[in-house]
């Protein structure tokens, strides 16, 4: 009974909620003028995965969106309040 559900919440994926996720990084990022590669940078990840988490292509853990959150300088939820 409970295996079938872990297997369902461990490949969950909210593909709208992570592209509202991934644009708003965008819209402040590119407000404070950092780069991709700037962002990286700070963040200690690879230019690749700013890009990823950006357009949607992975499902962002709640650690990275932390460090996104303070190179950006603003809390994890403004990163997260989209609506």
């Amino acid at each position: 009974m409970y295996s079938h559900l872990s297997c369902v919440i461990r490949n969950y994926r909210d593909q709208e909620y992570l592209n509202k996720v991934g644009k708003r990084i965008v819209n402040i990022r590119k407000g404070k003028n950092i780069t991709q590669e700037k962002l990286a940078e700070l963040c200690d990840l690879e230019v690749r995965t700013i890009g990823r988490i950006e357009r949607a292509e992975t499902n962002v853990t709640i650690s990275i969106i932390k460090a996104i959150g303070i190179a950006l300088k603003v809390s994890a939820s403004e990163i997260l309040d989209f609506d």
